[in-house]
């Protein structure tokens, strides 16, 4: 669970992975496996995802096949347990605050399983779709990490305790208890609060796939991100011996200083898996050789038992993403100068 911070505490927020102490280092990596959210895929995604989840895959990572990541996660959050949902999701021809609204709620149904892989889209198709120019790479790359950073700063608008709930006094929130974002980007802004509560996570836990970390800029992939996530194609055939040595060259070349926390691999991640044959067989024969070799992280607990429809409302161990990738919690701070109550007052009585 998130911390508060009382105002006399802290005085400002930090958008930084690494603003804080570095729980988890030298965690072992939790292995994912990526499906694409083609239509046609639909009818069998939530089968597969439970079978993968019983198979002891820690997270799912959904990239866009023509239905929305972010809203297939939101369709697989509450018929899941314990694994983690990870939408790849456009950082650059999107509403900043909208995104991040979305993210949140995903955390809140998911209860604090959601991630974020963050995509800088780089197709003309994509900033026609909503009428503006085509960005270059350099100026992508600034506008992602623009996006994060903000991102980050609206998750951080509501305290734990804001929402009080008081029916006598006819009071929903307390407005002490929130703060505006306040965010000036290059080419956006945003005045903030979210208009959704603190999720549970607080922070979502954030990572660039290795196939967009050229798109999203070495700021993003080396310095901002949560951790590095590796991806090991397996289109061609899933050898263990071969993604085994993979990863412990991936594992041997994170560094230190200042961006280790965005060079450690945190998640080891399947992508072209095959459908057609056996995955479910695949993913666990794959994941129990990695385990036995101390590869990658053990198993997330057991699902509690689900109806008979197969929904589940709650996480199954009551860990969230950060928990499982061993990332540390992030306690709200309050900026006395953004709270949200003083838009109420005088000029002088802010003063």
């Amino acid at each position: 669970m998130s911390t508060t911070v009382t105002p006399d505490e802290t005085t400002s927020s930090s958008t930084s992975p690494a603003a804080g102490p570095v729980d988890g280092a030298g965690a072992l990596p939790v292995l994912a496996v990526d499906l694409v959210t083609a239509p046609s895929l639909l009818e069998g995604l939530a089968p597969l995802t439970r079978g993968l989840e019983e198979a002891g895959i820690g997270a799912l990572t959904l990239s866009d096949g023509g239905l929305h990541p972010i809203h297939v996660a939101a369709h697989l959050a509450p018929l899941t347990r314990g694994i983690g949902l990870l939408p790849r999701t456009d950082a650059i021809y999107v509403e900043p605050f909208h995104l991040a609204t979305q993210l949140m709620s995903l955390d809140h149904i998911s209860h604090g399983r959601a991630g974020w892989l963050l995509q800088a889209e780089t197709d003309p198709s994509a900033a026609e779709a909503v009428g503006r120019e085509v960005l270059g790479l350099e100026a992508t790359a600034r506008e992602a990490a623009d996006v994060l950073e903000a991102a980050r700063t609206i998750w951080g608008t509501w305290a734990p305790d804001a929402v009080v709930r008081d029916t006598e006094r006819g009071v929903y929130v307390d407005a002490s208890r929130l703060q505006y974002a306040d965010v000036e980007a290059e080419t956006f802004s945003v005045r903030g609060p979210a208009i959704t509560p603190r999720s549970p996570q607080g922070l979502l836990p954030v990572f660039v796939a290795d196939t967009d970390r050229a798109a999203a800029g070495e700021r993003v992939s080396g310095e901002l991100a949560d951790g590095r996530v590796l991806d090991l194609d397996v289109s061609g055939g899933a050898r263990a011996e071969e993604l085994a040595a993979q990863i412990a060259s991936a594992l041997e070349q994170a560094g230190a200083g200042p961006s280790a926390v965005a060079q450690q691999v945190r998640l080891v991640r399947l992508v072209g898996l095959d459908l057609e044959a056996d995955p479910l067989g695949t993913v666990r024969q794959l994941a129990d050789e990695l385990r036995s070799r101390g590869l990658i992280a053990p198993a997330p607990a057991p699902s509690a038992a689900s109806d008979a429809s197969g929904a589940a409302s709650e996480s199954a161990s009551g860990r969230t993403l950060r928990d499982l990738l061993g990332l540390p919690e992030t306690p709200f701070r309050l900026d006395p100068a953004r709270r949200a109550d003083r838009a109420r007052l005088t000029s002088e009585e802010n003063a």
